[in-house]
């Protein structure tokens, strides 16, 4: 529009009917630029806005050449266009001399300034940058040798070489770019940490490099504060990912505490899913936060700040445990083998090479860590997730004879607690004490309810000093028509549980289930297990008919 404007020259040029001369409308200096040359007072406007838009932007980027002339040569344009009309409106109505003074004349000015100021100032820096390299090629190639050679023998500087002083800054340069090669070696192995989570017979594994923390599984249904509580007490407000390795309510169970309290940017599941309250409880809180959980496909990766971990199964088989994600984490030359509760028939199926550390699939359990299968993967370390004197037997003695046969250094949880290992990306080093190649025992609930007792207590007492948080829980509270819905595994255990009562059976005993502000669906042996406040008292059979289930740590 700005162009159109400066074409009206209505104004500027009249012809004079008696003479036939053409005479040029005298006036002020603005009237001869484009867009004033009208008396329109909105073609006067626009053109005041361009023209102060040209000259601001010209201090603006004074100093910068390539930009500066694209500005200038916006103060161009106009006169240009207008120069142009003026040619082809007025040849033929005015005398030559008129014609080149004040049409061809200036068009041909601003033009010659515009090309100007575009290409003279990239060719001044192309060329001073060609002229240094040119000086520098010179010193290089020796070509400067006869203008240099006062300089080099004041130096001291002969035909045996460089000069002492040389030598010392070309040492140094050395130095420094030896300096700068380990600095990003450092910036490619960042530290690592790698958390195994005390959570008894049940997996929780917390990852975290710098401020990028990742989570495998999230223990059982009762561990759901404790998992929460740690992971708050490491400083982790988000979780970049959260695996969860299958849907057994030993490795779920507590994820839907983590999905309501923390924030999670990605959650990976399994293939195949369960008929229980623990996954629904799951789904549930994911679908409430707005989260879409997804199977990740075979071999596929996830970078976790500079460390990555790769899926090395996603297998879709009739048995859960089978559908366990396997993953390999690698930070550096570190590498670190996580086989969720996948057995021999997926453990003949992976290959991930030589591994530092290996977390036992299925808690030490004789379907898994085969003798192949440790010698394929020959890890230095061995952690095991185990509850101690858990009612499975867990660490089975089979696995154990292979692991102490191949002189590998275990960790378990029922000895150490929560294992932390630090991955320096040249080595893993761990704090806490290396532990037996003994097998587990189970529990001896079937002796009699005093014996239940005293294995409850000893479990209320870990389970206390480990846990110690206030974050609440997403579990809804059980009704009478839940009572169907509960795990696999929480059934066998009320079956054991039965099982193991007095003579008055155990549909008579006296039983404590969470009241008060949890939302827990369990109940226990005593009532302050698990600091648990509002205890509510009833017989064990009212207890299941209310679909509630029995702690795991207490029966």
């Amino acid at each position: 529009m700005l162009l159109y404007l400066g074409l009206n020259e209505r104004e500027r040029v009249s012809m004079s009917i008696l003479d036939k001369k053409p005479k040029l409308k005298k006036g002020n200096f603005l009237s001869k630029i484009p867009g004033f040359r009208s008396d329109n007072p909105l073609f006067k406007t626009v053109a005041w806005v361009y023209y102060i838009f040209l000259i601001i932007s010209v201090i603006a980027v004074w100093g910068e050449m390539n930009l500066l002339a694209m500005v200038l040569s916006s103060f161009a344009i106009p006169f240009i266009i207008a120069g142009i009309m003026d040619m082809i409106r007025y040849k033929k109505k005015i005398k030559s001399q008129y014609f080149l003074k004040k049409v061809v004349l200036p068009f041909v000015i601003m033009e010659v300034l515009m090309f100007t100021s575009i290409s003279l100032p990239s060719s001044y820096v192309i060329d001073s940058v060609s002229e240094d390299m040119t000086q520098v090629s010179d010193v290089v190639n020796g070509e400067e040798e006869s203008e240099l050679s006062d300089e080099l023998i004041n130096s001291g500087i002969g035909s045996d070489g460089l000069s002492d002083t040389s030598q010392e800054v070309v040492d140094k340069e050395q130095e420094e770019t030896v300096d700068v090669s380990n600095t990003v070696e450092v910036v490619e192995t960042t530290e690592a940490e790698i958390h195994f989570i005390d959570t008894g017979n049940s997996d929780a594994i917390l990852i975290k490099q710098g401020d990028k923390a990742a989570l495998i599984d999230g223990g059982d249904n009762d561990d759901e504060e404790r998992v929460v509580s740690y992971l708050q007490s490491q400083g982790v407000t988000e979780l970049e990912y959260v695996f969860a390795t299958h849907p057994h309510a030993d490795h779920i169970g507590g994820l839907d505490a983590v999905v309501d309290n923390i924030a999670i940017k990605n959650i990976y599941v399994s293939n195949g899913d369960m008929d229980t309250k623990t996954y629904a409880d799951f789904m549930t809180s994911m679908v409430n936060k707005g989260l879409k959980p997804s199977v990740p496909f075979l071999d596929s990766e996830f970078k976790l700040g500079t460390s990555t971990f790769k899926v090395l199964s996603v297998a879709n088989e009739s048995e859960p445990n089978n559908n366990s994600l396997v993953l390999l984490y690698t930070n550096g030359e570190d590498k670190i083998l996580l086989m969720g509760d996948a057995e021999a028939e997926i453990e003949s199926q992976v290959s991930p090479g030589d591994v530092d550390l290996l977390k036992v699939g299925h808690h030490g359990s004789h379907s898994s860590s085969t003798e192949a299968f440790i010698n394929k993967v020959s890890p230095e370390y061995a952690v095991i997730l185990v509850g101690e004197n858990n009612k499975y037997g867990h660490p089975h003695v089979e696995t154990m004879t292979t692991l102490k046969a191949h002189n590998i250094e275990v960790h378990r949880t029922d000895e150490c607690g929560t294992i932390v290992f630090k991955s320096t990306g040249k080595g893993l080093e761990v704090v806490c004490k290396e532990g037996s190649y003994e097998a587990g025992n189970k529990s001896e609930s079937t002796s009699s309810t005093s014996g239940s007792s005293s294995t409850s207590s000893s479990s209320t007492s870990s389970s206390t000093s480990s846990s110690g948080s206030s974050s609440s829980s997403s579990t809804s509270k059980p009704s009478s028509s839940s009572s169907s819905s509960t795990t696999s595994s929480s059934s066998s255990s009320s079956s054991s549980s039965s099982s193991s009562s007095g003579s008055s059976g155990s549909s008579g005993r006296t039983v404590y289930a969470n009241g008060g502000s949890s939302t827990s669906n369990k109940y226990h042996s005593s009532p302050t297990a698990h600091n648990m406040e509002g205890a509510i008292q009833m017989s064990e059979s009212e207890a299941k008919n209310k679909g509630y289930v029995a702690c795991k740590k207490c029966y």
